[in-house]
């Protein structure tokens, strides 16, 4: 919530007893019946001959469903109905509702002890979904504990659209720090931007780095960590998707390497570097303090 608290996202409280009693209806609830109408012949057969391909709690989910009678559908069919008023109710004033998308992880042994209570507890917030004819779009939200999680982001039918635009508030965000052909109006930013990123900063890098004007095309700068002899270079921040940087490294041309980048303030980012073999015939610009001066004020090497 953290994240939509960021984005300028309002966020309230909702009432969600419609949302679990609708979603315990699903098991417990006369709506099991029609998993018996689309297979419970084929279930009934193969117990009978007592062949062994069936997972017995399912098989025992829809064995017990031949018994249901008429009267508890319709009943509950009413009752749905009621839930949902509610549940659209509560809802009918916002753009979405943020849920876990499961509220815990269960081991498989968890699941082979109990393995109804185990599958009622992953389903609490998502199994009212269908019964509503809601939407709803899925997204990582970090870890618990060390194991991942998600949230569900649920809103009436046909909502897809709007849901995907509140999502992607939540997905990660990294860091990049760029000196060369990256940077703002420079030809490589384009990627950058159609990656959603945005510019943070513009800063310079610790004072441990010597830059290097690459025989690439496009022309680009390589940044490489000397230590002693270094100097500060330019450098702009800008975040973007976890997932876009993946992206950009699976695409980055040889030599560029991706690599920690120490700056000014003592922070370190992930950034864009240059394997060393690659400077042996380029052209040492660190004097220029960065890749735009360089390509304002710099000479060609040789220039006398």
């Amino acid at each position: 919530m953290t994240r939509l608290g960021d984005a300028g996202v309002e966020i309230r409280a909702l009432d969600l007893t419609p949302f679990t009693e609708a979603a315990a209806m699903l098991y417990q609830g006369a709506f099991v019946a029609e998993r018996y109408t689309a297979v419970g012949a084929f279930v009934d057969k193969a117990l009978a001959d007592g062949v062994d391909c069936l997972d017995p709690t399912v098989a025992g989910i829809i064995s017990r469903a031949r018994e249901l009678p008429a009267h508890q559908l319709f009943a509950d069919q009413d009752r749905l109905a009621a839930l949902r008023a509610h549940a659209l109710a509560e809802l009918a004033d916002a753009d979405a509702l943020l849920l876990p998308t499961a509220p815990g992880h269960p081991t498989l042994a968890d699941v082979a002890a109990d393995p109804l209570g185990a599958n009622a507890r992953l389903g609490r917030f998502t199994n009212s979904t269908n019964l509503f004819d809601l939407a709803a779009v899925a997204a990582p939200a970090g870890e618990v504990n060390g194991l991942p999680f998600g949230v569900m982001l649920i809103g009436p039918a046909f909502t897809d659209g709007r849901l995907a635009r509140i999502a992607a508030l939540l997905t990660p965000e990294t860091r990049l720090a760029v000196v060369g052909a990256h940077l703002s109006g420079q030809p490589l930013n384009p990627q950058l931007l159609a990656l959603g990123a945005r510019l943070e900063r513009t800063t310079t890098t610790a004072p441990v780095y010597r830059l290097h004007a690459l025989r690439t095309s496009p022309p680009k700068p390589g940044l490489v960590h000397v230590g002693e002899g270094g100097a500060a270079i330019e450098t702009e921040i800008w975040r973007l998707p976890a997932e876009g940087l993946g992206r950009l490294l699976t695409a980055l041309p040889h030599p560029m390497t991706l690599g920690s980048v120490r700056l000014a303030d003592g922070t370190r980012t992930p950034g864009f570097l240059c394997e060393p073999a690659a400077l042996r015939d380029a052209e040492d610009i660190t004097r220029y303090g960065g890749w735009r001066s360089f390509l304002t004020h710099g000479e060609p090497e040789g220039t006398p």
